[in-house]
């Protein structure tokens, strides 16, 4: 009921509906507070169930041995399957209550989509009455009759309107308390300064982000700064190995792509006709011009194209 509630949960498809939902934040936290609700309550409710039905089984059962060791000893195991069989109902129901984290009731919608989810549930639900039927010792259960079925079914199902009754809950009142008591960070709350006197995290991330897209240009990284940079770093102390033939060779691939990526050709314009500077943009010489450059594929008919051309210089006047 873990291992499988898991894959059925993954298997979930995606629905259009996933659009209308607001990007998280980057600093969010992992668990919501929507999460938080569903977890603590439907913990607090199976351990609950599973600890009255413990301690209070035989009298709710209504079972009476009368110092009868052997009698005893089946009314027993019959509450120690009834308390397990309830336990795995619960979860079993919690599975299809966990299909939504949001606050919306309909937690069967897409439901007949995902034919894993149905399959996997099946599975679980066999594989519990084969354990109860024939597990015997090895689980430590024995048979049960219908009314012990009855009782675990039902107790089960009651996770779903559960689950109904938690998304009610407001979340503000639980969000605060959750911070108050330091399980959620406060959004509200600016990062501070480390002890040491560095930069915050914020300002270092922002300042490596920053650092990382000044040498991408035209969606290609500029490796002439990287080259640079290696060029002006200290050598290592450590002592020098003579550089073989083929691993030279090796490094061959690498250069030449890492020399198309900056913008190399074989005979690169020099002086302000290409003020760009290797730039793969085409336009780049003729803006430092004045000219205007009209897209490929604008109609020639176009008043635009007739007023212009492919490459004309712009009315100053205008």
């Amino acid at each position: 009921m873990d291992t499988f509630a898991a894959l059925a949960l993954a298997t979930d498809p995606a629905s259009p509906a996933l659009l209308d939902r607001k990007p998280d934040k980057k600093t969010a936290p992992l668990f919501t507070v929507d999460m938080y609700k569903q977890i603590f309550g439907q913990s607090a409710y199976q351990t609950i169930i599973t600890l009255i039905f413990h301690f209070l089984g035989p009298t709710i059962l209504g079972f009476h041995h009368e110092n009868d060791s052997d009698l005893q000893s089946k009314h027993d195991k019959i509450v120690q399957t009834l308390v397990f069989n309830i336990f795995v109902f619960a979860q079993v129901f919690n599975s299809i209550n966990s299909r939504r984290l949001d606050r919306k009731l309909n937690i069967f919608e897409g439901i007949t989509r995902n034919y894993y989810f149905m399959a996997i549930t099946l599975i679980e639900v066999a594989g519990q009455i084969l354990i109860v039927f024939v597990g015997g010792a090895a689980f430590q259960v024995t048979h049960i009759g219908g009314r012990e079925w009855g009782i675990s079914i039902a107790l089960g199902f009651v996770s779903i309107p559960l689950g109904a009754a938690l998304r009610f809950i407001p979340n503000e009142p639980v969000e605060r308390f959750f911070i108050k008591i330091r399980l959620m960070p406060n959004p509200e709350v600016l990062p501070t300064i480390r002890p040491n006197g560095e930069w915050n995290s914020a300002i270092e991330l922002v300042r490596d982000n920053l650092g990382t897209f000044a040498h991408v240009r035209g969606a290609r990284m500029r490796a002439s700064s990287y080259v640079g940079k290696s060029r002006k770093a200290k050598r290592s102390s450590s002592v020098s190995q003579p550089v073989s033939l083929p691993s030279i060779m090796t490094m061959v691939p690498t250069l030449v792509a890492s020399s198309i990526g900056a913008g190399w050709a074989p005979q690169s314009p020099s002086g302000l006709s290409d003020p760009a500077h290797f730039d793969p943009s085409k336009s780049s010489a003729a803006l430092w011009e004045g000219k205007i450059q009209i897209h490929p594929d604008t109609d020639h008919n176009d008043p635009v194209y007739k007023k212009w051309g492919p490459y004309s210089k712009p009315d100053r006047k205008s």
